[in-house]
């Protein structure tokens, strides 16, 4: 979902944009019951977490990368297929 920057409250919008990750802020969404319905955070901290996961998934293909096993038999070789 994508939203316009003028439909938001500039306080709200202050917050999202304050340059500065140790100053500013995420936003925190709750329901009436006072329920974590969702967060708001700033764009380099969004930056900074899909790094994050983008290093853990290269770690994990390594992993897989370092199991395979070249001498073993292929899919065409188990099936009996020349």
């Amino acid at each position: 979902m994508k939203i316009k920057e003028n439909s938001l409250p500039a306080d709200v919008l202050g917050k999202i944009k304050n340059p500065d990750p140790i100053e500013g802020e995420d936003i925190l969404i709750e329901s009436e019951n006072g329920e974590l319905i969702g967060v708001i955070i700033q764009p380099k901290a969004y930056e900074f977490f899909l790094k994050k996961i983008e290093e853990k998934e290269d770690q994990i293909d390594s992993a897989l990368d370092e199991k395979y096993d070249s001498s073993a038999k292929s899919l065409d070789d188990l099936m009996g297929e020349d």
